[in-house]
């Protein structure tokens, strides 16, 4: 199985690097690209828990794209925040997936027909391949760390995991 080309939004860095998952990207996908408002807006504040942690993972992994102002982009920022329209504009010009959480840009992006990823399948294809031995640990201290994720996802998941209640 080829694994997928994506361009990352935050939300997921953030997640990933909150419960110290961000390796499962290097697991689960061939290439990651950032755009550069992607990686300024998950580590320009230091103090943040995480952001060293992305800023070195991005520059071990990832290839960082400088900020876009195609058409895509444009009629994505009138509705979407600029990480969103970023990782939308540069997924389009890759012709690759965007992992993205948020859910309006998950839509802009189905609507679209760019392929999806989101945190969750991340983590269950990493189960999958045996880079991740129970996603339950791992989606709980996400959630402590104040990512939200719907309980019918997170029970979804637990469920194809394997390790529903």
């Amino acid at each position: 199985m080829t694994r997928p080309v994506v361009v990352s939004d935050s939300g997921p860095l953030i997640a990933l690097a909150g419960c110290g998952q961000l390796e499962l990207l290097a697991a689960v996908f061939e290439a990651i690209h950032v755009p550069q408002v992607i990686l300024d807006e998950t580590t320009a504040d230091r103090s943040r828990p995480g952001a060293a942690d992305i800023e070195a993972f991005v520059r071990a992994h990832a290839q960082v794209h400088p900020n876009r102002d195609d058409a895509t982009y444009v009629a994505a920022v009138a509705h979407l925040d600029e990480g969103e329209a970023q990782a939308l504009s540069l997924a389009h010009a890759l012709g690759c997936g965007v992992l993205m959480d948020e859910r309006r840009g998950r839509q802009t992006a189905i609507r679209q027909g760019v392929p999806l990823f989101g945190v969750l399948g991340v983590m269950l294809q990493a189960k999958r391949i045996g880079n991740l031995e129970r996603i339950a640990p791992a989606l709980a201290l996400m959630q402590s760390n104040g990512y939200r994720i719907s309980q019918s996802l997170v029970d979804a998941a637990l469920k194809l995991a394997g390790e529903a209640g």
